[in-house]
């Protein structure tokens, strides 16, 4: 006579539950469970990638606004022509809002004793206002003669990203052809 508890019985008792286990449809509650906090684990990683994603892609459009509105003005300054990049001509043709020079270095945008006539508020059909296309936006154009009939003109655009100051400076040459 074969015993309950003997080794045989005991074989045969496992695969029985094992085959009846098999044959059952559905999940236990703690498979439903590994499953939920797993998708919550998984959601949870996707949704804090979105404010980073938020702020890079922020940063990068002001970036992108910046340069192409210096490089607007630095086309704009070059078919002018010469004679026209002048603190006078500048004013009268719209570009700059004063001949009055700003110190650049004061506003932490140039070296000590850098300065550049500010056109923040102009706005013309071609070149925007720094101010109404970046956070606290401004713009500067600095011109320097190289030597007869040669002039740096350079571009400065300035504006803040939450506490910190961005800048993006353009320079080319026009020459007196």
């Amino acid at each position: 006579m074969e015993d309950a508890f003997s080794g045989a019985t005991l074989l045969r008792h496992v695969n029985d539950m094992m085959q009846r286990r098999r044959s059952q449809k559905g999940h236990t509650l703690l498979e439903a469970m590994m499953s939920a906090f797993l998708a919550l684990i998984c959601a949870l990683i996707f949704t804090a990638t979105i404010p980073v994603a938020n702020l890079t892609r922020g940063k990068a459009e002001n970036t992108n606004s910046a340069v192409s509105l210096a490089q607007k003005t630095i086309e704009t300054l070059r078919g002018q022509g010469y004679p026209n990049t002048t603190p006078t001509q500048l004013l009268s043709n719209g570009l700059i809002q004063s001949t009055t020079p700003v110190n650049l270095h004061s506003i932490g945008a140039g070296t000590a004793g850098e300065t550049g006539f500010e056109f923040t508020e102009t706005d013309t059909g071609v070149v925007d206002s720094p101010r109404t296309v970046l956070p606290n936006g401004r713009g500067f154009i600095r011109t320097e003669s190289l030597q007869m009939g040669l002039r740096r003109v350079t571009v400065i655009v300035i504006w803040q990203e939450r506490s910190e100051t961005k800048l993006v400076r353009l320079s080319t040459l026009v020459a007196n052809l």
